[in-house]
Formats: structure tokens, sequence, C-alpha cells
């Protein structure tokens, strides 16, 4: 018989004729680990769903990266930037493209009865993020836009909705006003009302078609407030940006073109995810910390309570890093039955909020009205593999004790 079969077939009897107190701490031991392992894995999960969320809903409502005129930030008057074919084409043909779109924007006071609220109203033509307005609808449908008669619909937000209280159908009135111009009124037509998420960055912002906004800022078809441009991803927002700019800065001629992104133009709400990738961290060390500590005193009773079956493996010839081994495959098997029922817990748990969103949060304080969670295969797997890899090098410091029993003193009074 081989030594690895050998010292399995002990592991196994071991785990099996447990003393009092070892089968109560293995117990604790296992418990430990599938807590620990739960919370890591939940924790992981509601950090990456926090991102994905916030990524997605940002990008939705703000675009990865948008071109504007310099100052316009700044200028009450509103600014516009002469469309381009030749830049639109040139952006359509960088790494990691995915659309481009122009926009026209206008300031004023939205009111219906005696509510009012200060609102953007945002022009937009074909090619904007229609399907993410689309997933995010509560009632009514999308504004009708590039139409051969032009339509004065407007989608609202369900927080601005609430403030107007105003339905589907129901018409709202926009007041302008302008440095070089008299206070000046529309009214639109409420076309649908969407929901976020996000009541506090959604709350101010409303679309229509792009030529109403253009009328509004008496400007002609081919002047827009500037350019909203996707990218195929976060991680590739970052060269996309760069590329434009330069586009944007040859295009821009006599003009004066402004790249940014969002996470230029929301630095705050960037670091603040930045903040939860170090509250992981501290979960994941305390959780690893636990977990071992219990697993060490659990495996500690183990083999205090066999002084003397160890001293009778070594006097039948059994080496140290044999013995040893015997009592690293107790302590993974403790640690691999906690961590598939940790898992187990953790998947049910996510797969919970995933599906019925029943941990609400404040959206004033988390801009979320729910806890978001994600599972990325590749981060479970690593930590899967993590766990049990540290805690079985980590197991090796207690196991060591059994190099010091000798067997000529634990079977003395035999």
């Amino acid at each position: 018989m081989t030594k690895q079969p050998t010292e399995l077939f002990l592991a196994r009897r071991i785990a099996r004729q447990k003393g009092e107190r070892s089968g109560a701490m293995t117990g604790i031991a296992r418990a430990s680990v599938a807590i620990c392992v739960a919370v890591m894995v939940v924790a992981l999960s509601v950090v990456f769903g926090f991102k994905e969320a916030m990524h997605h809903e940002l990008t939705g409502l703000e675009a990865h990266i948008s071109v504007e005129p310099a100052g316009s930030y700044y200028d009450l008057k509103a600014k516009s930037l002469t469309r381009s074919e030749e830049f639109e084409q040139r952006v359509a043909t960088l790494p990691h493209f995915e659309s481009i779109t122009p926009f026209a924007t206008h300031s004023g006071i939205v009111r219906s009865g005696g509510a009012m609220q200060g609102a953007m109203l945002r022009g937009v033509t074909k090619g904007y993020d229609s399907l993410y307005f689309a997933s995010r609808l509560t009632a009514g449908t999308l504004p009708r836009i590039a139409t051969p008669d032009r339509k004065k619909d407007i989608l609202l937000s369900a927080t601005l909705a609430r403030q107007l209280d105003v339905e589907v159908g129901d018409k709202v009135e926009y007041v302008f006003t302008s440095p070089e111009s008299p206070i000046r009124r529309d009214s639109y037509k409420v076309c649908g009302i969407y929901s976020t998420g996000l009541a506090t960055m959604e709350q101010g912002l409303t679309l229509t078609d792009l030529r109403n906004v253009q009328r509004l800022n008496g400007w002609n078809a081919e002047q827009c407030s500037g350019y909203m441009v996707m990218a195929d991803g976060m991680e590739q927002m970052e060269e996309l940006t760069g590329a434009v700019r330069a586009e944007a800065f040859m295009a821009g001629g006599n003009e004066l073109w402004r790249t940014t992104n969002i996470r230029n133009n929301y630095p705050q709400l960037f670091d603040w995810l930045s903040t939860h990738d170090i509250n992981a961290t501290v979960i994941i060390a305390i959780m690893m910390v636990v977990a071992l500590l219990n697993m060490m005193t659990a495996l500690l009773i183990i083999i205090f309570e066999r002084v003397r079956m160890i001293g009778t493996l070594k006097a039948l010839g059994m080496r140290n890093r044999s013995v040893q081994r015997v009592f690293l495959w107790c302590g993974a098997r403790v640690i691999l039955v906690g961590q598939l029922v940790g898992n187990l817990i953790a998947g049910g748990l996510i797969l919970l909020q995933r599906y019925t969103g029943v941990i609400k949060l404040d959206p004033e304080a988390y801009l979320l009205d729910r806890v978001p969670v994600a599972i990325d295969w590749g981060w479970w797997l690593v930590l899967n593999i993590a766990i049990p890899v540290v805690l079985s090098l980590l197991l090796m410091v207690p196991v060591a004790i059994t190099s010091r029993i000798r067997p000529d003193q634990t079977l003395k009074y035999q």
C-alpha cells in the first residue's frame, strides 16, 4: 500500500471516530469556514454588483465619453458645435468604438399645475442608447424622434413625474430663460416614464427629439451641444477617450472642443466605488483570520486527543511528514465541506436578492434603490481556489507540533 492512501485512510478513520471535544470543535470549524466563505462571496458579489450597476446606469444616462464646446459648462448661453461628418466617420473607426450620436440640451423649469422643478431637456436622434431607456420604462413609450414631422413627446423620470404629479398622456410646460432673450414657454406631451434606480441623477433629465431643442436654441440642423460616444466597455473607456480627444482637437478647427468621460465628470462617485475594494479586502482578510483560528483550534484538539495514536504510528516507522499529512488531510476535509456549504448559502442569498431585491437601499444615500449583486465566475473561481490553498498552508503551523511528539514518552505507560 502506498503512503498517500495510508494517510487518507487514517484521516478518514479520524474523521469518523471523533472524540467529544474534537467532534464539537470540528463542527464549529466547519461552520466557521462555511460562514466565512459565504460572507466573502456575498461581499465580493455586492462590491462587483455596485460597480456593474453604477457603470451601467451612468453610461446609460450620460454615455462613456462626451465631446462639447469648451466653456459650455460655465457659460449661461447655450453654446453649440457644428456637426462634422468627417469627425463622426473617423471616430467610428477607432478601436473599442461602439456608437456616436449628437445631442442638444437646454436648461429650464418644467411645471404642471402648481408643481415645478428644474430639469435639463436633452434632445436626441437616431443612434442614442434607446435600448437602455426602453429597458427602464415603467409606463408609456419612448419619444418619437427623427420622424418626418417633428413630435413634441417628452420622456420623464419616475422621480420627476412623481414630483409633478403627472402620468403618461399629460401635458407639461417647460419655461426657459436666457440672458439674451425673454422668458419662453413650450409644452410637451408625456409619452413615457422611466426609472433607473439612480433617483438623484435621473431626476433632472428629460428626453425629446433633437429638433425640439435645436429650435429652442435657435440653431440649424447641423448645430448641436455635442456628441455622446460609447465605448465597448468601461475598461476600454480611457483608451478611447484619448483617441477621441485627438480627433476632436483636429476636427474643431477654429472651435475648441472639450472631450471628457464619466470618470472625469463624476470623480467623487468613482472614488466612492473604489473604497468598496478596500472594504472587500478588509472583510476577506478578517474572514480568513476567523476561519484560520477556528481551524487551528479544532486541529490542535484533534492532535492532542490522538497523541498516543501518533506515538504508535511513529513507533511503527511512520515519518513525521507522513503523520503531518494525515492531519492536514483532516483539516482539508473540514475546509472543503465548509467551503461547499458556504458557497451554497452565498448562492442562495445572491439569487434571492437578484430576483426579488428584498434588501432595499436609500437612493438619497446610495444612489441605487436596492442592493445590487453580480457573479463573475473569474473572481469566484480564484476565491474558491485561494481559500483552501491559503488555509491548508497556514495549517502546517499547528500540524508541525506532531513532530515534537516522541513515541518513547507517549507509549511509556502503556
